[in-house]
């Protein structure tokens, strides 16, 4: 019997150092996940503008497609401008790569963005 309430006791021991840790990695995992959703629709905001500004260029020539331009630049001022968040390049870059990836707009023949080149500067 006293072995199990040692045992109850160490646990409790155990907890109570743990807990203020385990509250610190709960907060700190919140705050990531808060910060990639901000810069996500940043990133998204960004893409709808560059795509909306296409749109909106009025057709001469069917013959001529007008590029749809979106920049590292262009997420980290969004992100600024709307959520007050300072994005380093190298963030911003990923998430313009993942969200044009996933937007589908990764494989257009006219997108003209310097996301990649952030890319292919890292590789060893």
């Amino acid at each position: 019997m006293a072995w199990f309430v040692g045992t109850v006791l160490l646990l409790a021991l155990l907890a109570a150092l743990l807990a203020p840790r385990l509250h610190r990695l709960e907060q700190e995992r919140r705050a990531d996940e808060h910060y990639r959703k901000q810069l996500q629709a940043a990133t998204d905001h960004a893409i709808t503008t560059a795509v909306r500004a296409r749109l909106a260029e009025p057709v001469v020539d069917v013959h001529i497609t007008i590029p749809m331009r979106v920049t590292v630049g262009d997420v980290i001022a969004r992100a600024l401008e709307d959520f007050a968040l300072d994005v380093p390049r190298d963030h911003a870059a990923a998430m313009l790569r993942h969200r044009l990836e996933f937007r589908g707009h990764a494989r257009w023949p006219d997108l003209i963005t310097d996301a990649f080149e952030d890319e292919e500067d890292q590789t060893p």
